[in-house]
């Protein structure tokens, strides 16, 4: 992640309870130590921004040995060692055969049980073909929510994402269309509640946690109280559900004074929300729109008198005429008080200014 002025940098710290596994700037899965920053890559090595992410589980069991019991195999499916390296560099990953057979989808599933009904959750698995291109379908073994994908010679992520019915348990890997056979490589199913993948958990005989990331900057002599602007570079994750933030400043507690920015998926706008001596000043929906999978910049910026906010080439304003509070003392980046509605995204950048920036350079910041 960059940070544009260099006392942000030695500011920045970081806490999770948990390894993470994310990519290197060698193209690779590796993991990260409790408390280490996921800054994340992509297969060419370019950095994508920092990853912050909330709590998730992998529901499914032995999410990386598809020959354990739990893996249920129709008739003509088979799961072998592979001579391919997995995502992580490892020598796990499996080849999975499907006979197929004239209109029959037999594939390798595993059920699940205590989802919730009508719940989200969301299926991921890396696959690729053995050679050349492979059509392949995702779904309930019920028949729920499948979705083809045609996968080559490159590992790719594949994934669906539907509520859980009262009747379908199972999530299921077939050939697409049935009745033509097809040969892939799988690595590290996963199977999590919410409406989009996180990051790959590995499971074994029990389902397998990753704590919140819980981000933050250290306000010092850097920071002016009373006025200010951020202007924060994000990639966004391809779907959200409910509320996420992307800053909170607050005093000692989230109930004190505040100045908060998010995102209210349901309303599809930001949302800005300040409080003072414990009371609410502000809580207002700003209209602006973001697109899920897209890179945004977002502009913040706040005085004595009122708060801005740049998206979209418009500075979007709440009510004015109060005093900002002038003891914040927590900056927490991408989540609630670093624990809740996560980001789920990258942060990319992050700039900051001691002083309320003019509305044209507020414009100018927050242009993609």
């Amino acid at each position: 992640m960059g940070l544009r002025y260099q006392p942000l940098s030695a500011c920045l710290t970081f806490r999770r309870a948990s390894t993470k596994l994310i990519f290197g700037r060698d193209g690779v899965l590796q993991t990260r130590a409790i408390d280490v920053p996921g800054d994340d890559y992509d297969a060419l090595g370019r950095a994508k921004g920092l990853l912050i992410e909330g709590a998730a589980t992998n529901l499914l069991r032995y999410s990386t040995a598809f020959s354990n019991g739990l893996w249920q195999k129709d008739a003509g499916v088979s799961v072998t060692e592979s001579a391919i390296a997995a995502p992580d560099g490892s020598m796990t990953a499996m080849v999975l055969d499907l006979a197929g057979g004239a209109g029959d989808a037999n594939g390798l599933y595993q059920t699940v049980g205590d989802l919730v009904v009508g719940e989200t959750y969301s299926f991921a698995v890396w696959m690729r073909a053995v050679s050349g291109t492979v059509d392949i379908t995702l779904g309930g073994i019920d028949g729920a929510s499948p979705r083809g994908f045609t996968v080559d010679e490159k590992w790719q992520r594949v994934s669906i994402t539907a509520p859980a019915s009262d009747s379908t348990r199972y999530l299921k890997i077939s050939a697409d269309g049935g009745n033509v056979p097809a040969s892939v490589v799988i690595w590290n199913a996963q199977l999590e509640r919410g409406v989009t993948p996180t990051s790959d958990i590995i499971s074994d005989g029990i389902p397998a946690s990753r704590a919140a990331d819980d981000v933050r900057l250290d306000p010092g002599d850097w920071f002016a109280q009373g006025t200010g602007t951020f202007v924060f570079d994000l990639s966004l994750p391809p779907a959200w559900d409910g509320i996420w933030r992307i800053v909170q400043l607050y005093s000692t507690s989230l109930n004190d004074d505040h100045l908060d920015l998010g995102y209210d998926s349901a309303a599809d706008q930001l949302r800005v929300s300040l409080r003072k001596d414990g009371t609410s000043i502000v809580t207002q929906s700003l209209y602006g729109r973001l697109t899920p999978g897209t890179d945004a910049r977002i502009a913040l910026a706040w005085e004595d008198d009122g708060i801005a906010v740049g998206l979209n080439g418009a500075v979007l304003r709440s009510p004015d005429g109060f005093a900002m509070p002038r003891n914040l003392t927590n900056i927490v980046l991408g989540s609630f008080g670093g624990s809740d509605m996560a980001l789920n995204g990258h942060v990319r950048n992050l700039s900051y200014w001691p002083e309320r920036l003019s509305d044209a350079r507020i414009l100018a910041l927050s242009a993609v």
